[in-house]
Formats: C-alpha cells, sequence, structure tokens
C-alpha cells in the first residue's frame, strides 16, 4: 500500500470512530448552536470534513 492509501485507510477507521454509536451518545442530548440541535450538527460537521480530507488526500495524489 502506498502512501495516499495508508491515509484514506486511516481516515476511514477515525470516521467509523467519530461515528460509533456511544460516541453520539455525548451530543445526544437536548440544546442547540445557533438554532441546530447538537447530534445533527455534529453529524452533518463529520460528515463534510470526511468528504474534505478525502477530496484533498486524492486531489493531492494526482499532483
Amino acid at each position: 500500500m502506498n502512501l495516499i492509501s495508508r491515509r484514506l485507510a486511516a481516515l476511514f477507521v477515525i470516521g467509523v470512530a467519530a461515528l460509533y454509536p456511544p460516541f453520539l451518545g455525548a451530543f445526544n442530548r437536548p440544546g442547540s448552536v445557533l438554532g441546530i440541535p447538537l447530534l445533527p450538527l455534529y453529524l452533518f460537521s463529520v460528515w463534510g470534513a470526511l468528504v474534505v480530507v478525502a477530496w484533498l488526500l486524492n486531489r493531492r495524489d494526482k499532483s
């Protein structure tokens, strides 16, 4: 495996850990940030960050 493949595999493991149900329980409480409930805000933020980091890793690979 080359370096980019290892980084993408590590990103996958980080993503699975960040979206693991027991960890999500920490954000499943009442409250909001700018009117957005905590759990959906966390889920979409993590998902977006994973997509951006994967895109950056793949973009760097083609250069």
